[in-house]
């Protein structure tokens, strides 16, 4: 096992991923004020680097269509790694979203957001992923 899923004393790590740099920050931002550490990648292997190298997170956020590795190829080897570890994709919205990846996400992922979403929304359903 790679890594294991922790949270010590309500400070959650979370790795984000997504190779739109603005959506990433604004990301970032708001679950960083929120109390979250933030550990931003701006692609699958970036990602896949970090937690081979030892890193510890409590839940991977990544977005579904990015050029060379999509965000299903993420979501399948931190499964088959930690099947546990919860994983939330993200996608541009069904109309930006070749629908062969979404159903490729929902096989892999815990839960499935549509962009944009309110940062209520993502709060509750990083809650609810890591409850």
């Amino acid at each position: 096992m790679l890594w294991l899923l922790r949270i010590h004393g309500g400070i959650m790590d979370i790795l984000i991923v997504d190779d739109n740099a603005f959506i990433l920050e604004i990301i970032s931002k708001m679950l960083a004020g929120q109390g979250y550490k933030i550990h931003p990648k701006s692609n699958v292997d970036e990602a896949i680097s970090y937690l081979e190298g030892g890193s510890e997170c409590d839940l991977v956020i990544t977005d579904i269509v990015m050029p060379e590795k999509d965000g299903t190829k993420l979501a399948s080897y931190v499964k088959s790694k930690t099947p546990s570890m919860p994983v939330l994709a993200m996608t541009g919205g069904l109309e930006n979203a070749l629908e062969d990846y979404v159903v490729l996400a929902e096989m892999f992922a815990d839960e499935v957001m549509t962009k944009p979403f309110h940062k209520n929304q993502l709060i509750e359903t990083i809650e609810r992923l890591v409850a």
